[in-house]
């Protein structure tokens, strides 16, 4: 396959912010890629664009004229492009163009893009059910996240029984919340104007009505997203839990423990600071279930190397690091140190299901997304579409 011509647009993202979009025209067809941004950010994580996303593009597009001929027969032949990328273009218009590539290549070779990758899993995705702080505007939770996960050997029925508790949280939070008027965050996830410990009560209610059902192995998780709302060496909560508002570092390790246990949680993000990672390490000793790393590590080699031996799960977001390249290697590296893998959505994303391909591809176990709103289904429409050999 060699690249007949490739273009870069401005388009927008989810949250209606400028991205770019990279069309790659082959014999085969035209094939575009484009890549997502995330409101709450690692400080570990590549800047998407600089000052100004119109120059970057600009200048980028004389870059992708270089391309023109190019041969893409492999993965290797996108990785030599990454590898010729100036670093000023790593962000946003590398992977944007990375996933072009990709898409085009699987044509080429008539593989679905996971099929380039060697490994395949069955892919459970974790749901958010309720959503606070920065995805919230500031309403309800400080917690960011509270998710579902259903565990089963099928992707499909995975999503069916975890609709079903999205369907329910919503019915209970209609019924005894007088603040919620039915909104949802950028991923979602209901803005319920509960605060934490009332939203974990009303999702477990729902996980407990859904159990009762199917006979489901259901299991509740939460993203603090606790670098959001750490400063100066403490914790504060907008609204108390547990009775406090202010914890310093020994507390909000045993606040994070008292909720894994009160509401099960099987999965536990970004507890703590992404500078903590002993704290990580210190909740993984107390808890069962997977303690996982995203602020922490941020998709980066050099990170994981660091501090794997306080996490068993980490979150995969390619535009962490915006390279393909990087991506398998930080998958490899997670899988050497028996780390658990997570491939994640972003808060701003586009309508490319490509995720869904690098979970399964990847050897993933799960893939973090939103149940609702169109970029996120196109997700969990594109497991169903794998399962089912498409």
């Amino acid at each position: 396959m060699k690249i007949r011509d490739a273009t870069v647009l401005k388009i927008l993202n989810a949250n209606s912010n400028s991205t770019a979009e990279v069309e790659i025209e082959t014999e085969n067809g035209v094939f575009r890629g484009s890549s997502p941004a995330g409101e709450s950010n690692s400080m570990y994580e590549v800047n998407q664009f600089g000052e100004s996303i119109d120059k970057e593009l600009q200048s980028f597009a004389s870059f992708l004229k270089g391309l023109k001929n190019r041969k893409i027969e492999a993965l290797q032949d996108i990785y030599a492009i990454e590898d010729s990328m100036p670093k000023n273009f790593i962000g946003g218009p590398s992977l944007s163009l990375s996933y072009a590539l990709l898409y085009a290549l699987s044509n080429s070779l008539h593989k679905s893009p996971y099929q380039l990758f060697g490994k395949k899993e069955t892919v459970i995705p974790v749901c958010k059910m309720i959503g606070g702080g920065l995805h919230a505007s500031g309403l309800g939770m400080d917690i960011q996240e509270i998710l579902v996960a259903t565990l089963s050997d099928s992707s499909t029925s995975s999503i069916n029984d975890t609709i079903k508790v999205y369907k329910e949280v919503k019915d209970l939070l209609e019924k005894t919340t007088s603040s919620f008027i039915g909104g949802v965050d950028p991923e979602g996830g209901f803005v319920s104007g509960l605060d934490n410990y009332e939203s974990l009560k009303t999702v477990r209610k729902a996980v407990e009505n859904v159990i009762k059902e199917t006979g489901s192995d259901i299991r509740m998780g939460v993203d603090f997203a606790a670098s959001t709302f750490y400063k100066d060496g403490r914790y504060t909560y907008r609204r108390p839990i547990y009775g406090k508002k202010t914890l310093e570092k020994g507390e909000q390790i045993d606040l994070t423990v008292k909720l894994a246990n009160e509401f099960d949680l099987y999965y536990i993000e970004d507890p703590v600071d992404q500078t903590l990672p002993e704290d990580y390490g210190e909740i993984m000793g107390k808890t069962d279930g997977l303690v996982v790393g995203d602020d922490l590590t941020a998709t980066t080699p050099e990170r994981l190397e660091k501090v794997h031996d306080n996490i068993n799960s980490t979150l995969i977001k390619p535009n962490q690091v915006a390279l393909l390249k990087l991506v398998g290697a930080y998958s490899d590296l997670a899988d050497s140190f028996n780390i658990t893998k997570v491939v994640s959505h972003r808060s701003e994303e586009t309508c490319v299901p490509i995720i869904s391909d690098l979970a399964v591809g990847l050897g993933a176990k799960y893939l973090k997304v939103g149940i609702n709103r169109g970029e996120r289904v196109e997700k969990i429409n594109r497991l169903i579409e794998i399962e089912h050999g498409i």
